[in-house]
């Protein structure tokens, strides 16, 4: 079972490799997402969570607790969100297979999909 150090390692990385993507991946993910969201990851298996917001295509800093009314919720086992960060497992097919839980709506859910 990955640490929550471990986590916050790779969504920090998630974080430098959106911000590293370049002026069109960010401009397709900002009209893709023209507001501002928050983003919160609960990880069930060490009770834990992390929240940032996307803005303009980019993500903000990382915070280690939970926020208040996040837009997008993704819960899911920490093993499993490396794992989909790592490109090792497709975020719609665990989702189908419930190893990750999205709360968002339909419009958010297939601008999460580019980040992943």
């Amino acid at each position: 079972m990955a640490t929550k150090k471990d986590v916050e390692s790779k969504l920090r990385g998630l974080i430098g490799r959106l911000g590293s993507a370049g002026k069109e991946a960010q401009g397709q993910l900002a009209q893709a997402l023209p507001e501002p969201r928050v983003i919160q990851m609960d990880l069930s298996d060490l009770d834990t969570s992390f929240w940032t917001e996307l803005a303009r295509g980019e993500l903000g800093p990382l915070h280690s607790g939970p926020t208040e009314d996040p837009d997008i919720r993704v819960t899911a086992k920490s093993d499993d969100l490396i794992a989909m960060i790592d490109g090792k497992k497709n975020l719609f097919t665990s989702y189908l297979a419930g190893h990750i839980r999205v709360q968002a709506n339909v419009q958010d859910l297939m601008a999460l999909r580019k980040l992943l």
